[in-house]
């Protein structure tokens, strides 16, 4: 997996000053680690927001600072403006190649389901993400996971039944579920549910498994 690049700058403004700082095009950031001291920093927006709809939190980001030596890390509380969809602060934990990491992993469902094509299912995504823990060289970018063997309703993919690689560990439920055909009436009332619930107008806040810092 390659690894993403990421420019930044040092900045002194910190507090309600960061505004004039996202008028001037940047994003105010964070470095830190365990033998870091947090550092602010300033990235340029535009950078910013190509290189973590590619990474979001669980690829490397080579972080350089000024003329100074990159520092490997990876995205952690990601804040953005739930409108309007703009990045307003990020945290880059540094990470030591040779200790292990956690990170959110994307679920990727391919194929059909025989029980969608032939009996007129609906297929549901429980997960959408994976926790799991591993040393940084060994992160990926997303598990695939093939709905083939779903024929009929009720079927499903629990956590348990992926194949994961050896050298990385799941964190999440085992018995959670990824993936389950639903018959067609409960999935219809589900998104009424749903609908009636309505969307939070709060900023998102994007927030990787931390316990390793």
């Amino acid at each position: 997996m390659d690894t993403l690049e990421l420019k930044a700058e040092p900045r002194d403004v910190i507090g309600r000053h960061v505004k004039a700082l996202r008028r001037q095009g940047y994003v105010p950031v964070i470095l830190y680690g365990r033998d870091v001291e947090s550092i602010p920093l300033k990235v340029e927006a535009r950078a910013l927001t190509k290189v973590l709809e590619v990474a979001g939190t669980h690829r490397l980001i080579s972080l350089k600072v000024g003329d100074n030596r990159s520092t490997m890390t990876l995205a952690r509380d990601i804040q953005r403006d739930n409108v309007k969809r703009l990045y307003l602060h990020v945290d880059f934990f540094a990470v030591k190649m040779d200790e292990k990491v956690t990170a959110q992993v994307p679920i990727v469902l391919i194929g059909e389901a025989p029980a969608v094509k032939e009996l007129g299912g609906v297929l549901t995504q429980g997960l959408d993400q994976l926790e799991i823990e591993c040393l940084p060289g060994d992160l990926i970018d997303s598990i695939e996971i093939g709905v083939g063997g779903l024929k009929e309703f009720n079927d499903s993919i629990s956590v348990s039944d992926l194949q994961i690689p050896s050298n990385i560990t799941v964190l999440s439920d085992p018995e959670s579920m990824v993936a389950k055909i639903e018959a067609p009436r409960l999935v219809e009332a589900e998104e009424e549910l749903e609908g009636a619930a309505g969307a939070s107008a709060e900023p998102e806040v994007i927030t990787a498994a931390r316990e390793e810092e």
